[in-house]
């Protein structure tokens, strides 16, 4: 691969860190706002199935469709990417990533890039909805994508199939409305919860077992307070199920979910998400640990500095500030505060 060189262009060692996808999807995305080519190696390199799996692909493609980027080594298991950016046109977009890979992680770099532009970007996805080591689209759509329109991203998200590992075949419509200016975030503390909601859902095929039932039920025994609530059972290729619940609190919303597994017990399953979610409201940050590293980018590139509390400084969390430097003149500060991290974003 003939990899260019120059003042603006950007390498970046997909190993760093936590070295997962993240890293990849971000950096396309940042590649797209700031019109800097990026070499991407050693992809996913200390992964059981190191390099580009489907929803990682479909992640590049779908920025690269985007902004009209030139791709070298976009190809299945590849760990080495050159991604050469046009400039951002909103477009609809359809993406099939063809098997239960998640089509959160594909909006996670979709989102961040279309969402720098002025103009709307519709979107259909298929793929997994709620599938492991991914955000499933309830925390998405209710925790993630309310933080993005508090700083000036409006993303509309609408979950009309829901897919479940191995076949996944879920189906969703996004639409995304940029902005040129976002605004800086600004919470150290959550204040007090105001109420909870709770979702679980279980495929057609768990109804005479009460699964989803049983999952909400469990939610409520940790956290009685669990309302509104909703219990629902949904048509999918494969069987499944999943809990998501989310606190809104005085000046900030968290949120924590828990898939369903064989041969794991319902209960079992409905507080386990339960139990999350009050880490999250007793730890009293302003982030849940999940939003914390998903929204570092956006305040990277915000009008103004930010601050937020998190209750850990997870691996994704210091590989994603280490990432953004390498686009972007920002300056990250990490203090501890009692059980918490203060961290403070200063764009330069």
């Amino acid at each position: 691969m003939n990899v260019p060189t120059g003042p603006g262009f950007v390498e970046i060692d997909g190993s760093h860190g936590e070295g997962g996808g993240q890293l990849l999807r971000t950096a396309v995305a940042l590649s797209a706002i700031t019109g800097r080519a990026v070499h991407i190696k050693a992809i996913r390199a200390g992964r059981e199935r190191p390099g580009l799996q489907a929803q990682h692909l479909k992640g590049v493609e779908a920025v690269a469709t985007l902004c009209g980027a030139k791709l070298h080594g976009a190809n299945f298991g590849s760990t080495d990417l050159m991604f050469e950016p046009g400039s951002i046109r909103p477009q609809p977009i359809r993406i099939d990533v063809g098997t239960a890979g998640a089509v959160s992680l594909v909006l996670q770099a979709l989102v961040l890039a279309a969402g720098r532009a002025e103009g709307k970007t519709a979107v259909e996805l298929i793929g997994g909805t709620h599938v492991a080591w991914s955000p499933p689209m309830d925390y998405f759509k209710e925790v993630f994508c309310r933080h993005l329109k508090s700083i000036g991203v409006e993303v509309d998200v609408r979950i009309l199939a829901h897919g479940f590992y191995p076949r996944g075949g879920g189906r969703v419509q996004v639409e995304i409305e940029g902005s040129d200016k976002w605004r800086p975030m600004e919470s150290d503390s959550p204040g007090a919860v105001q109420s909870i909601a709770a979702r679980s859902i279980a495929s057609e095929e768990l109804r005479n077992a009460r699964v989803a039932e049983r999952q909400m039920e469990a939610f409520k025994s940790i956290l009685p307070a669990a309302v509104p609530e909703e219990v629902a059972y949904v048509r999918s290729l494969s069987t499944g199920s999943a809990v998501f619940g989310r606190a809104d609190c005085a000046s900030a919303f968290l949120g924590a979910d828990s898939l369903g597994k064989r041969g794991v017990r319902a209960e079992d399953v409905g507080k386990e998400a339960a139990m999350k979610l009050k880490a999250e409201i007793d730890g009293g940050a302003s982030l849940d640990v999940h939003a914390a590293d998903m929204m570092i980018p956006y305040l990277a590139l915000a009008s103004q500095p930010s601050s937020f509390t998190v209750r850990e400084m997870s691996d994704h969390l210091t590989s994603v500030q280490w990432l953004v430097r390498q686009f972007i003149d920002v300056e990250f500060e990490s203090e501890r505060k009692g059980n918490l991290y203060r961290i403070s974003v200063r764009p330069r």
